[in-house]
Formats: C-alpha cells, structure tokens, sequence
C-alpha cells in the first residue's frame, strides 16, 4: 500500500532519535571535575529568556568577593552544598541531585525540585554552565578561580 506521504515514513524513525540524542553523558574526566572536593565558584547569573535580559548584580562575570560569592559543591554521594554570601550575610543550601547525561535536577533540604538544567563542562576551561530556558549560570572551578583573583591581585599591586 503506498501512500502520498512518503517523507513521513522516513521520518518517523528521527522523531524518536532526536530527542533521545539531546541528552548527552558526561565523560569520566567531565563527572570527576564536576564533583571536585573544592567546588564550583558562581561566575554569572542570567535571565535570558524573560523577555529583558538580565545579570545578577552579584554574579555578573566580575569578582566580588568582599560583597558577594557563592559557591556549589557536588559530591560522589549525590549530594550538594550551596554557599552564597550575600547583603552581608551566609545562605547555605544543601540537598541531593540526579545527574542523567547532560541532565541536572536538585532536590533541596525541603525536598523542593529545581530543574532540570542542562549542564556542559569544558575541562580546558575548568568551567561548568548549567542552563535552562529562563536562567543560564556559568561556575568555575573554585581552585582555577582563586587563581584568576591571585593573578588580578599580583596584576594591580604590579602597578605603581
């Protein structure tokens, strides 16, 4: 029996692949950086998708240390801790995650569900990029960032 959607057929089979090849794992270096015992420092809050693009005052690509931080830590255990200084004052979060692929859903204190992000890692870099529709965050490896604040310190005490 021949039908006179042809392109249908040979389609079909893509609307399965497709969504099933948006999630994507993580290789073994990318999880063992993702669950470095230092943690992840915030680098940029955004939200880029609610019709005005806005930055975090706190978290916009500049340091802050002595007005805002944060911090987000992952552990083998699927555990995480949030550390956020700021207005003068510590938060800390904590929960536990799943991490599916590319895929990242917390689970707060209180059990509240947030996410799922989609996470990319570039290991050069030593950053993390967790994304969703209505919010991206860019994170650097806690130790790789004290480097960055080490060498902008050494840069600005090298000028007389």
């Amino acid at each position: 029996m021949r039908t006179g959607f042809p392109f249908l057929a040979s389609a079909l089979p893509l609307l399965f692949i497709v969504p099933l090849s948006a999630r994507q794992d993580l290789t073994q270096q990318q999880v063992t950086l993702f669950q470095d015992p230092g943690g992840w420092e915030f680098i940029t809050v955004t939200d880029p998708d609610s019709g005005i693009q806005t930055t975090h005052t706190c978290f916009d690509g500049h340091p802050h240390p002595k007005t805002c931080s944060g911090t987000l830590t992952f552990s083998p255990d699927n555990k995480f801790v949030k550390n956020i200084y700021i207005h003068g004052q510590r938060v800390q979060r904590h929960g536990t995650y799943q991490l599916s692929g590319n895929q990242l859903v917390f689970y707060d204190e209180l059990g509240t569900r947030d996410g799922p992000y989609t996470i990319a890692i570039d290991v050069a870099k030593n950053q993390l990029t967790m994304d969703m529709p209505q919010v991206h965050i860019q994170l650097m490896l806690d130790r790789a960032y004290r480097d960055v604040l080490k060498a902008r310190a050494k840069k600005h005490s090298a000028i007389p």
